[in-house]
């Protein structure tokens, strides 16, 4: 063990001596925690001996939905960490970083209706939380140090067969560093098994019987590997020999409701619950919305059949790709109604804490404190937006009326055991004619006494601080006349007000959404459509689905009439008359065909191109 970290701490400094800044991308579990053990004393041992160092940078993202229990490990872990670069005066930046608002998953699953990444989905949920804001600080410290930065990473082969494949495909390997975009990534544990890092962080315990391999942030690793104990229903492969369970005691700690991984694989909150109900049982709603998350996939009455592509022929896609309102509020009051009870929750151990009625233990004091708040002000008001916006109720407010109603007014909303929906096909995809909604009055009109509504913009969709608070305070004092207001006023006056302030370039979309959506229930309104209850065979109305449905054509009819568009527009044109409008098709149709798989301009150095003279070996 002592081999293999002083090689990799042997190729970190000369990355350093070579002049490269290297920035450390940290969750703090197994091994990122290992890479930053390396670095930390490679960087520790070069100042002791008076050499030069690049300042260095330990990235660590909050995705704000995280595992409760792993959280409060990495701020304290992250406290540790600043005491020590501080008395050793180590060169390195603590930077500690957040999705924006436009990133997280309530904006983007409770607000929009986006579905969770399922198994077998793509993961850009983490694009959105993770590899995005980390690759905004990136850049801003590429900038500081004019380009001579490496990102190091705690991958490794061995995790997985899909972390492999992955690796091989960005060139990552344990002497390569990957060049990708003009980006620099090293993943110098690479080549470790997890026995490795287990090793290492084994290795830094400080005893009575050795010294630790290194002097870390930390005297010890034990809070962490009593997670991983637990996440493995109580046992540890490396501590115990307990190969079965190996795989397991390396397993990932993510975000708090993961459906990516799928329940029957990953088992680490349930475990962890199962094995100390006293420590970890604040979790299990957790478990359970999880489990909720995962039994509505192929749920199709809780989907939204309102699209979100328009085509060039002005027609709406009408597809079940998202959460309906109903779904996304019902979602929401279980989260509410989860902060609610953990707060209570906190405030009752705090009184058993101080008043003796139970151990005064770490763990115990750690939860006299609520452990989690995953809605926050900010995030109601990109809720009560996103929900205006797509016009999904028809009261006002509805997100900052279920605030006050949990949180003031002492409603629950407890979630229900579902069962698992069956696996169905998902229906072939339509498409409705939107090219009337450019008649309807949209979102950015003026306001109803005549003013015209004020948008503040920014460079990224933001909150304004303090905006949650004085929204809240504005809908409690219209609490009992809400119904009086119009649904669509509510995303006007957080516009226009400055609570939440859009990029400029989203302008024409949201308006466009919002145009979109109030026609189909104008043309609702008007047409009254009726449809026969399937149950009782009498008249009903439809619902929004069932209209769009009814009233929307195929996808073939649709292709029809995009070549039909093209045509008219081939026709006026001059230039095609010497090819003739035909051709042209031909050769378009052609080329639609012909799919070019988009590549990362991925190329790799060796790092022991930057080993010193004097250290490589004679070739000759």
């Amino acid at each position: 063990m002592k081999d293999k970290s002083y090689l990799v701490i042997s190729r970190l400094k000369n990355l350093l001596r070579s002049g490269f800044s290297l920035s450390c991308s940290c969750s703090f579990g197994k091994d990122s925690t290992c890479v930053l053990i390396l670095l930390l004393q490679a960087i520790k041992e070069m100042v002791e001996d008076g050499e030069h160092v690049p300042q260095c940078f330990l990235l660590t993202v909050d995705t704000r939905r995280e595992m409760p229990q792993m959280s409060q490990y990495v701020l304290g872990a992250v406290a540790n960490l600043q005491v020590f670069v501080a008395k050793n005066r180590l060169p390195l930046d603590v930077i500690e970083v957040q999705p924006p608002i436009s990133g997280r998953f309530t904006w983007t699953t409770l607000g929009r209706g986006k579905l969770p990444r399922y198994v077998g989905m793509s993961r850009d949920c983490a694009v959105d939380e993770k590899i995005n804001p980390s690759q905004k600080i990136l850049k801003q410290f590429e900038q500081q140090t004019s380009g001579k930065i490496i990102a190091l990473v705690g991958s490794r082969v061995s995790e997985s067969n899909a972390r492999s494949t992955n690796m091989n495909r960005f060139q990552m390997d344990e002497v390569t560093i990957s060049i990708v975009d003009n980006l620099r990534t090293y993943a110098p544990i690479s080549n470790w098994t997890i026995d490795d890092v287990w090793g290492l962080l084994v290795a830094c315990r400080e005893s009575e019987k050795r010294p630790p391999l290194f002097d870390t942030y930390v005297k010890n690793m034990d809070e962490l590997m009593e997670l991983y104990r637990s996440a493995n229903e109580g046992t540890c492969g490396l501590i115990i020999g307990d190969k079965g369970n190996r795989t397991s005691c390396g397993s990932r700690f993510g975000c708090a409701w993961c459906c990516a991984s799928g329940s029957d694989t990953d088992k680490s909150l349930s475990s962890m619950i199962k094995e100390d109900p006293e420590s970890y049982g604040y979790m299990e709603g957790l478990l359970q919305f999880r489990n909720l998350l995962i039994a509505y996939r192929f749920d199709m009455s809780r989907r939204d059949y309102r699209g979100r592509h328009i085509s060039n022929a002005n027609h709406m896609k009408v597809t079940p790709d998202y959460f309906n309102g109903h779904t996304k509020r019902e979602l929401y009051r279980y989260l509410l109604t989860l902060d609610a009870i953990e707060q209570e929750r906190a405030a009752r151990h705090e009184e058993a804490y101080y008043s003796g009625k139970i151990p005064q233990t770490p763990q115990n004091y750690l939860l006299t404190q609520p452990m989690f708040q995953f809605i926050s002000w900010p995030d109601l008001i990109g809720i009560e937006f996103q929900w205006s916006l797509c016009r999904d109720f028809d009261e006002a407010a509805p997100a900052a009326k279920d605030w006050i109603d949990v949180h003031e007014l002492g409603i629950r909303y407890h979630m229900p055991r579902v069962p698992e929906a069956p696996r169905v096909p998902i229906p072939e995809h339509r498409w409705f004619d939107v090219s009337e909604a450019e008649d309807v009055v949209g979102l950015f009109h003026p306001m109803e006494d005549g003013r015209p509504l004020k948008v503040a913009y920014s460079k990224e969709l933001e909150v304004q601080d303090g905006a949650g608070f004085d929204y809240l305070t504005l809908v409690r004092e219209n609490y009992y006349n809400l119904h009086k207001i119009d649904t669509s006023e509510m995303a006007r006056i957080i516009i226009h007000r400055g609570y939440l302030r859009p990029r400029k370039a989203d302008y024409t979309m949201y308006e466009a959404i919002a145009k979109r959506h109030d026609y189909i229930y104008r043309q609702i309104r008007r047409k009254k459509p009726i449809t026969e209850n399937v149950l009782t065979g009498e008249d009903k109305l439809m619902t929004v689905n069932e209209y769009l449905l009814e009233n929307s054509i195929d996808n073939q009819t649709h292709n029809e009439l995009l070549a039909d568009l093209r045509r008219k527009e081939l026709e006026s044109l001059d230039q095609v008359d010497w090819l003739g409008v035909d051709s042209v098709l031909e050769i378009e149709s052609t080329s639609k065909k012909t799919v070019v798989k988009k590549h990362d301009r991925v190329t790799g150095e060796n790092v022991h191109m930057y080993t010193p003279m004097g250290q490589q070996s004679t070739l000759f």
